[in-house]
C-alpha cells in the first residue's frame, strides 16, 4: 500500500499540475482528468474511502444487461488472464457508468483486489476514483494505460491500469475492458493486449447480435477484412444500416455524419444483392470495390444465420460454410479439408480432426460449427488430456445428486448434455481411457445419456467433432483404442498440415498479425526482412507459437514497423527449413512401373518445389482430370491452372507421366 510519506508527494505534484496545466509525465489526456477531477469533482488528491459496492442483485443486473458484450467478454477474460499470467493483477469488466459487472484475479489476489476496490459492484468513473483506466476511459472515449503516480487519488499510485472501450451497434461505449496491476513495468505491452481484447469481444458481441442480420465486413487495406478489426454493417433485406461497429464509424463516418438508416448503396456504389451475388461469385474472398475519389474498400457480404440454415443440401453451399471459407488462405491441403468438411455439414456425420498440436484444430472445429444449421446452439469443448482420469466420466456425462463423495449437492449435467443443440467438441480424444470409450460409443449409438447415479436416460441431439495429435489407427492395432468407437468418429477425417509445410504461410502471418494487433494506433506491419524471418522458421509449435511470437512482437514494438532489431533470438538463429517431402504419386490404372517425379525447375524455392510435387501428386491421382481436381478440391479450374502456371506444370509434363 502507498505509504503516508508517498500520499505527501503526491499531493503536492497534482497542486503543482493543476496550479500551472501542462502535460504531467507528458500525458495530455492526464492533465485534462487531473483538472476535471480538481476543479469539477472537487476531489481530494489524499481521499482514502470510496463507497461501497453495490448490492450482488444490483450489478448482476447490470451484466445481464450488457447481454451479448458480457457473453463476449468473459471467455475472453479468462484468455487474456492466462496470457499475462500476472498473480498481482485483475482484469476487470464495467458497465457505461463505470460499475465493475465482472473480474478475473489470481486466487492469491483476492484480498489485495477488495482492499483496493476492484470487486464486482464497485464504481470506477472519475466523480468516483479520479483518474483511472476505467473512468477516464468513459470520459476519454480512448483507450489508455494510467500508470502510478498518474492516478489523481494517492492510494492508486502504486498501480498500473490498462483501459479500452468497448463500443455497441451506434456509436457508444458499451462496456470498459481494463487490467490493473501492482507488478512492475509492461505498461505498453498491456495496454496493447487490452486493447486487442476489447476488439475481439466487441465484434463477438456485434456478430452475435446480429446473426439473423445480413452483414458486410469491409476495410481499407484487404489483410484486415476478416479479422478483429475490419469494418462491421448490419443490414436490413433492403440494404438499409441497421447497426455500425466502432471501426465502420472511423471509416464511414469520420466526422460524425449520420450513418444509421442508410442505403449500403451509398457508401459501396452496389446494392446489397449485388454485394451477396459478387462474394458467392469470388468464393468468399474479399472484393476489391474501386470508389470514386480515389477510395478503394475491400469487402466480403454474409446472408444471416437464417438464410443459411436454409440453404438445404448444399447447392448454395459457399453462403453457409462462410467461417470454413475464411480459413482457405491458399494452401492446397487446407482447401481440400474445407471442401471436404463443407460437404459434410449438416448431415450428421462426425468430423475427425488430425494433426500436429497447435496447428489450429480447435479453430477448424468452431468453423465447422459456425458454418452449420446449429451455428446458434452451444459450441462444448472438452480436453480429453487435461482432465484427471477419475473426473472425465462425470465431466463428459454428468451426475445426479449424491453420486459420489464430494459432489455437488445439486448435482451437474455433464458436457454431452450441455452440447444438447449444438456441437461437442472432443480435443485430444486418443487420450480418452478405454473404459469410457465404451459408453462414449454407446451414447453415440443410442443417442442418450445417462449421469452417473442416474437411471433415466436423457435424449441428446448434438453434432460430433474430435481431434487428435496421435494416430488413431496405429492405437487401434495396438489395442489402446477401440476399433468400433475408431470408425464411428471417424465419419470424415481432415489433417491439418504443420505451419512449416503451409504454402499460404505468409497470408496466414499477415492475418494473424492483424488479429493480434487488432485496435493498434498506429497498425503495426511486418517489414520485408522480419517477413522472411518468420517464414523461413520451422515453428515446432505451429500457429500457436506463431500467435505467440507476432502478440509479443506487436506488444514491443515502438512504431509502426516489426524490424529484425524486434526478433527473438530463436527465430534469427534458427536455419533455412527443409523442403516437405514429396507427395507418392497413385500409379495410373495401366501403369507397370513406378514413374518418379520431374525435379523442381531451378528458380522455385524448396517451398515452391514441395508444393509442385504435391499438385503433381493430385493432378495424377486425377488422371490429369483438371475440373475433377477442382471440384473435389472445391475450387475453380482457373485457380488450379494458374498454380500449374506458377509451378512451371504444363502439357510436357503430363506427356511425361505417360497421359
Amino acid at each position: 500500500m502507498v505509504s503516508s510519506s508517498q500520499v505527501a508527494e503526491h499531493v503536492r505534484s497534482v497542486h503543482a499540475i493543476i496550479s500551472r496545466p501542462q502535460r504531467p509525465s507528458g500525458h495530455e489526456l492526464v492533465a485534462r482528468s487531473w483538472l476535471r477531477c480538481f476543479h469539477e469533482l472537487a476531489l481530494d488528491p489524499a481521499a482514502e474511502d470510496a463507497p461501497p459496492p453495490l448490492a450482488p442483485q444490483a450489478w448482476r443486473e447490470r451484466g445481464d444487461r450488457l447481454g451479448d458484450v458480457m457473453d463476449s467478454a468473459v471467455p475472453e477474460m479468462q484468455t487474456l488472464h492466462r496470457q499475462l499470467d500476472d498473480p498481482n493483477s485483475a482484469l476487470v469488466l464495467a458497465d457505461a457508468e463505470g460499475v465493475i459487472v465482472s473480474i478475473v484475479r489470481h486466487p492469491g489476489f483476492a484480498r489485495e483486489a477488495s482492499l483496493r476496490g476492484l470487486v464486482e459492484g464497485a464504481r470506477w468513473s472519475e466523480d468516483v476514483q479520479g483518474t483511472n483506466g476505467i473512468g477516464t476511459v468513459l470520459a476519454e472515449r480512448h483507450s489508455l494505460v494510467i500508470s502510478r503516480e498518474e492516478h489523481f487519488f494517492a492510494r492508486h499510485t502504486d498501480m498500473v491500469c490498462a483501459g479500452a472501450p468497448i463500443y455497441d451497434g451506434v456509436g457508444e461505449v458499451a462496456a470498459i475492458l481494463a487490467a490493473c496491476s501492482l507488478s512492475p513495468g509492461g505498461a505498453r505491452a498491456l495496454r496493447a493486449l487490452v486493447e486487442r481484447s476489447a476488439r475481439v469481444i466487441e465484434h463477438r458481441a456485434f456478430r452475435a447480435r446480429h446473426a439473423t442480420d445480413y452483414i458486410i465486413r469491409f476495410h481499407a487495406h484487404a489483410g484486415r477484412v476478416l479479422t478483429a478489426v475490419d469494418g462491421l454493417l448490419a443490414l436490413t433485406p433492403e440494404g438499409e444500416v441497421i447497426e455500425a461497429n466502432h471501426t465502420a464509424f472511423e471509416l464511414l463516418s469520420p466526422d460524425g455524419e449520420a450513418l444509421l438508416g442508410r442505403e449500403v448503396t451509398e457508401f459501396f456504389g452496389q446494392s446489397l444483392p449485388e454485394l451477396l451475388s459478387r462474394t458467392f461469385r469470388a468464393g468468399f474472398h474479399p472484393l476489391t470495390l474501386s470508389m470514386p475519389q480515389h477510395q478503394t474498400w475491400y469487402l466480403l457480404a454474409q446472408q444471416p444465420a437464417r438464410n443459411r440454415a436454409q440453404s438445404g443440401a448444399r447447392g448454395d453451399s459457399g453462403s453457409a460454410a462462410q467461417a470454413l471459407a475464411e480459413l482457405d488462405l491458399g494452401d492446397l491441403r487446407m482447401a481440400g479439408n474445407v471442401h471436404s468438411a463443407m460437404r459434410i455439414l449438416d448431415r450428421d456425420i462426425p468430423l475427425l480432426i488430425a494433426g500436429e498440436t497447435g496447428t489450429g484444430k480447435e479453430v477448424f472445429a468452431r468453423a465447422f460449427h459456425a458454418s452449420s444449421q446449429r451455428a446458434r446452439g452451444p459450441f462444448v469443448a472438452i480436453n480429453c488430456a487435461s482432465l484427471p482420469e477419475a473426473l472425465i466420466e462425470s465431466e463428459l456425462f454428468g451426475y445426479k445428486q449424491g453420486a459420489f463423495t464430494g459432489a455437488n449437492r445439486d448435482g451437474r449435467r455433464g458436457k454431452v448434455l450441455q452440447a444438447d443443440g449444438g456441437t461437442l467438441f472432443l480435443d485430444e480424444i486418443g487420450d480418452m481411457p478405454l473404459q469410457l470409450q465404451a459408453r462414449l460409443l454407446r451414447v453415440l449409438e443410442e443417442r442418450k445419456v445417462t449421469p452417473l447415479g442416474g437411471e433415466n436416460a436423457v435424449p441428446v441431439d448434438l453434432q460430433l467433432v474430435c481431434a487428435t495429435h496421435r494416430d488413431l489407427r496405429a492405437m487401434v492395432r495396438d489395442g489402446s483404442f477401440r476399433e468400433d468407437l475408431y470408425y464411428r468418429l471417424r465419419g470424415m477425417e481432415v489433417t491439418l498440415p504443420p505451419l512449416r509445410e503451409r504454402t499460404d504461410r505468409r497470408a496466414l502471418i499477415e492475418r494473424c498479425l492483424n488479429e493480434e494487433g487488432a485496435g493498434r494506433h498506429p497498425p503495426v506491419r511486418l517489414g520485408q526482412a522480419a517477413m522472411q524471418v518468420l517464414d523461413r522458421y520451422r515453428w515446432p509449435g505451429n500457429i500457436r507459437q506463431l500467435r505467440y511470437v507476432l502478440r509479443t512482437l506487436v506488444a514491443m514494438c515502438d512504431g509502426g514497423e516489426i524490424t529484425l532489431r524486434d526478433m527473438p533470438a530463436e527465430l534469427m538463429d534458427a536455419p533455412e527449413p527443409m523442403p516437405a517431402p514429396p507427395v507418392a504419386a497413385l500409379p495410373a490404372a495401366d501403369s507397370h512401373a513406378d514413374v518418379p517425379p520431374p525435379s523442381p525447375t531451378s528458380h522455385l524455392n524448396p517451398l515452391q518445389s514441395a508444393e509442385r510435387d504435391a499438385l503433381l501428386a493430385e493432378l495424377r491421382r486425377h488422371r490429369w482430370n483438371i475440373a475433377g481436381l477442382a471440384r473435389e478440391l472445391g475450387v475453380s479450374r482457373n485457380t488450379v491452372y494458374r498454380k500449374m502456371k506458377r509451378l512451371d506444370i504444363d502439357t510436357d509434363t503430363q506427356a511425361g507421366d505417360g497421359y
